[in-house]
């Protein structure tokens, strides 16, 4: 199987298209590319991979497989939080 993969690298969103046929797969990919980047979406890739099942496509290529994080999670606050206690930490070494 063929698997047409969009990845949007800010959100971390993927969504998967399985195809039968190469050439098929190849040309959407070429659509979907064109048009991606006449829009100015430049954090989008995309791509055409062959595996087995897409089973074996997440554990091959798990990068694109990864759930993004909720918007309303406070996860970025205590990564800014964190951050500015290192560089306090790092500050008060020299």
């Amino acid at each position: 199987m063929y698997y047409l993969i969009e990845h949007n690298r800010t959100t971390k969103h993927t969504e998967c298209t399985e195809y039968g046929n190469y050439i098929a797969a190849q040309t959407s990919c070429l659509r979907k590319e064109q048009h991606y980047n006449a829009n100015h979406r430049h954090e989008m890739e995309v791509v055409v991979f062959e595996a087995d099942s897409l089973e074996a496509l997440k554990r091959t290529h798990s990068r694109y497989f990864v759930e993004p994080l909720p918007k309303d999670d406070n996860v970025g606050a205590l990564v800014a939080v964190g951050l500015v206690g290192l560089a306090v930490y790092l500050l008060s070494k020299k």
